[in-house]
């Protein structure tokens, strides 16, 4: 089974109900099978029977069609970023061996690439910020198993309708969408990173499923200004989502479940929590998913789960640290480099980041490691603040939940938090920032 298959099984169902909504653009299942033959047949004329292809496109329903053109004519598509250059794809393909390039114009990638095992149905990329892009690869079942407890939870059917914003690189999205054509549903893509675009979006089209990252969300909810009752799923991945903004999406979406999960592109859905649950378990990131084991070594969070990337030994970790509360729930406490010893005080990145979000008049913040001369490691803060609120403010408030040695030495206030090509927070630029700032006393 792949998802060109799934796709061609629906187009004959219902071949004019909206299969993906781009901005104004709306294609129908059928209108996407016919792309995807298009582009299978340009593959075929080739006449080589499978291979790997790195697909690059500006805009995500381009990266579909060929996404699914490609697994039609037998070949495993891996999505590149749009933001790749030639030369750049150029190298990831030779690099990770990757035996032909389409960023527009198909090309030969990697002479030496060998052909992918039957079973396999596409590849994926890391999404870390820094060097050359892991890829890895995924069997269908490694998604398409957990398909139905993913309906269950987060009430997908054949009517709901989704939205997601940016690249179809980023797995998030991708697994989200793949969810949808599973189940015959239909999916609303943004492209711009306009929270009034995505609002506009939202009122145009009858919303149900709605997916963004926690700082993507908090962009979105400056610019909302009334409740949609119709949304049923606020989902959200990728960092910690903190109480208030939690309360405000309920106010927004007074019918949803708000439902935060914890993931890796290497695997699927880890542990996952509601919004009853965040509320009562502040830093968590919940209970393990059905049919997924989590432990600690060492302070180390290892996973043993059957929904993982071809080759991956089991378990495995993440080098995230964590450990689980009195209640069985993870704390989350960020990545082993995001763990400091600062004076024999062991201290989170993402336990002071979340102090920093119950701050009145602190709209967004990322914390970030530093080196400092004296001390050998520190903590800085980039932060967004409301109007009028000041530095000092928050340094003050701040005394309140934590530990002196707790608070950062190191602060620059943002306009905005810095996103990377796939919406994740930016750490690399935050920390940056804050060496070109100084710090404060």
């Amino acid at each position: 089974m792949d998802y060109g298959t799934i796709l061609e099984q629906w187009a004959r169902v219902q071949p004019d109900k909206a299969c993906l909504v781009e901005e104004e653009q709306v294609f129908s299942y059928g209108e996407m099978a016919r792309k995807a033959r298009m582009y299978r047949d340009s593959l075929k004329q080739l006449g080589i029977p499978r291979q790997t292809v790195l697909i690059i496109r500006p805009r995500p329903a381009a990266q579909l069609e060929a996404f699914l053109g490609a697994e039609l004519a037998g070949w495993v598509p891996v999505l590149g970023h749009p933001d790749l250059s030639p030369e750049a794809a150029d190298e990831l393909a030779r690099v990770r061996q990757i035996g032909w390039i389409d960023d527009g114009t198909l090309r030969p990638g990697c002479p030496e690439a060998p052909v992918p095992a039957r079973e396999l149905c596409m590849g994926v990329l890391s999404s870390g910020s820094t060097g050359l892009p892991k890829l890895m690869f995924r069997t269908y079942g490694s998604w398409g198993d957990f398909f139905l407890e993913q309906d269950r939870k987060f009430q997908v059917d054949r009517d709901t309708v989704g939205f997601c914003e940016g690249s179809m690189s980023f797995t998030g999205n991708l697994n989200v969408w793949a969810q949808l054509l599973h189940a015959g549903a239909t999916l609303v893509l943004a492209t711009s990173l306009r929270s009034t675009r995505w609002k506009a979006l939202l009122d145009r089209y009858p919303v149900t499923l709605l997916y963004l990252v926690p700082v993507k969300l908090k962009l979105l909810l400056q610019v909302l200004e009334r409740s949609y009752p119709a949304m049923k799923t606020v989902l959200a991945g990728s960092q910690l989502l903190d109480g208030e903004t939690a309360r405000t999406l309920k106010a927004h979406f007074p019918s949803s479940q708000v439902l935060l999960y914890y993931g890796a592109s290497e695997l699927d859905y880890i542990t996952w929590l509601t919004y009853e649950e965040l509320l009562a378990h502040p830093q968590s990131v919940g209970k393990p998913c059905p049919g997924v084991k989590v432990e600690f070594r060492e302070g180390m969070i290892w996973i043993d789960t059957p929904y993982h990337v071809a080759g991956l030994s089991r378990p495995c970790t993440l080098k995230d640290m964590g450990y689980f509360d009195k209640d069985g729930y993870l704390i989350f406490l960020g990545r082993r480099g995001q763990v400091i010893n600062k004076g024999g005080l062991t201290i989170s990145c993402s336990r002071v980041e979340q102090a920093l979000l119950q701050v009145p008049g602190v709209r967004d913040a990322c914390v970030v490691p530093i080196r400092d001369e004296k001390r050998g490691e520190d903590l800085g803060a980039g932060v967004v603040l409301e109007p009028g609120t000041t530095l000092p403010q928050v340094r003050r408030a701040l005394r309140k939940t934590l530990l002196p040695g707790e608070i950062p030495g190191q602060w620059e206030q943002l306009d905005q938090l810095p996103l990377t090509g796939v919406g994740k927070v930016d750490y690399k630029k935050v920390k940056e920032s804050l060496a070109f700032s100084y710090p404060h006393s």
